[in-house]
C-alpha cells in the first residue's frame, strides 16, 4: 500500500479501511480512509463466518464437560458455556464416588469434578465463563443465537447439557428444611425429630445419613415406593407411612398418625433446568427433554445430554456416554 504524499509514518490495512497515523513533525495524526463497499462487506462476510461455532455445549457439568472435550479433539470448533464450576453436581456434592468404577470408591465427588476442570484446561478446550440467557434459532439461516450475560454467540449445532435441581415441591420456603442428600449432609439432626418425605432411593439413604447423625427420632412419608428393596428395607416398618400426607410448619399429617418435626428433609427428585428457549421441544411427562439414539432433540440441530434428557439410570458414566453420542453426530455433520 502507497503512503499519501509528504507521509513520514506508518500505513496499517484494517478490517474497517485504511488508517494514517503521522508520527513526524510535531504531533500525532491518525485518520480513517473507507475502504469500497464491496471490500468492507466481504470482510464483514469473512468474519461473520470466523464467528460461527460448529457447536456450542450450554453446561458444564460431566455430561458438557465430555462433549467439549470430545468435540475438541474430533478438530470440531466449539466452545462451552458454564457460570459456575465445572463438574456439574459433582462439584457440590459433598460425598464420595462409590458407584464410578474408574476411581477408587473414597473418592470425593468433587475431586471428580477438580479433575474434569483440569483436564479440559490443559486439552486446550475452549470454555466461556458466562450464563445462558436464552436460546433461539434463526429462521432464515438455521443458525442459533445463544445469548450470554457477555453477549451473543453464532452456533450450528447447539448442546443443551444445563443438569437438573432438586424438586422441592413448593415446600423450601417452610422453616427447618433440607433439600436432597446435600441438604442432609448440611443439616444439623442430631437430636431432632425428622420427617424425610420420598419414596426414592435418596429418601433410603437420607434415613441412613440423619440416624448416624443421632436423630431422635425418624418417620418417613411416602406416597409411591420407587427406591431399591435393600435399601429401604433398612428402614423399620413402623417408621415408614405409605400414601397420601399433608405438610404444614413443623408437621406432617397421614391418615394414621401426625408427626411435629424439628426437620424435613425433602427428597422427591429432580427436575430438568433448561434456558430461555425460543423454540419447543418434545419433553416426557415430567419435563426431561426426549432424544434420540444420537441425542438429538426434536429440533434438527440441537441435542440435549446427561440428566436434562430422558435417558434411563442417570448418573455420571451415562452422562459421560451421552457427549460422547452428541460429539460424534456433530462431527459427522459438519464432515459432511
Amino acid at each position: 500500500m502507497a503512503k499519501p504524499d509528504g507521509f513520514a509514518g506508518s500505513v496499517f490495512d484494517l478490517v474497517a479501511g485504511t488508517v494514517i497515523v503521522d508520527l513526524s513533525g510535531y504531533g500525532v495524526r491518525l485518520c480513517a480512509v473507507s475502504a469500497a463497499p464491496e471490500s468492507r462487506r466481504a470482510v464483514r462476510q469473512r468474519w461473520q463466518v470466523a464467528d460461527i461455532f460448529d457447536a456450542l455445549v450450554i453446561g458444564g457439568g460431566p455430561a458438557g464437560a465430555q462433549c467439549a472435550l470430545w468435540l475438541r479433539k474430533l478438530g470440531v470448533r466449539s466452545t462451552l458455556i458454564e457460570p459456575i464450576r465445572i463438574g456439574g453436581l459433582q462439584a457440590r456434592s459433598p460425598y464420595t464416588n462409590s458407584w464410578l468404577s474408574v476411581v477408587q470408591a473414597t473418592t470425593a465427588a468433587h475431586s471428580v469434578a477438580r479433575n474434569i476442570e483440569n483436564n479440559l484446561i490443559a486439552q486446550d478446550c475452549s470454555i466461556q465463563r458466562a450464563e445462558c440467557l436464552n436460546v433461539s434459532q434463526r429462521a432464515r439461516d438455521g443458525l442459533f443465537e445463544v445469548r450470554t450475560n457477555e453477549g451473543l454467540q453464532l452456533c450450528r449445532h447447539v448442546v443443551l447439557a444445563t443438569g437438573t435441581r432438586e424438586r422441592t415441591g413448593g415446600l423450601a420456603t417452610l422453616r427447618d428444611t433440607a433439600v436432597g442428600l446435600v441438604g442432609v449432609f448440611h443439616a444439623e439432626s442430631a437430636g431432632r425429630r425428622v420427617a424425610i418425605l420420598g419414596g426414592g432411593d435418596a429418601a433410603g439413604e437420607a434415613y441412613d445419613i440423619v440416624q448416624s447423625k443421632g436423630a431422635s427420632d425418624i418417620r418417613v412419608f411416602a406416597r409411591t415406593v420407587r427406591a431399591r428393596g435393600p435399601l429401604w428395607s433398612k428402614i423399620p416398618p413402623d417408621r415408614i407411612h405409605s400414601g397420601g400426607y399433608e405438610v404444614s410448619e413443623g408437621q406432617v399429617v397421614a391418615a394414621d398418625q401426625r408427626f411435629d418435626c424439628d426437620l424435613m428433609v425433602i427428597c422427591y427428585g429432580w427436575t430438568p433446568v433448561l434456558p430461555d428457549l425460543g423454540f419447543t421441544l418434545q419433553k416426557d411427562a415430567i419435563g426431561h427433554v426426549t432424544v434420540d439414539a444420537a441425542m438429538e432433540t426434536s429440533l434438527p440441530g440441537c441435542f440435549a445430554i446427561g440428566d436434562l434428557n430422558d435417558r434411563p439410570y442417570p448418573c455420571v458414566t451415562t452422562a459421560l456416554s451421552d457427549g460422547v453420542f452428541a460429539a460424534k453426530a456433530i462431527e459427522a455433520r459438519v464432515q459432511a
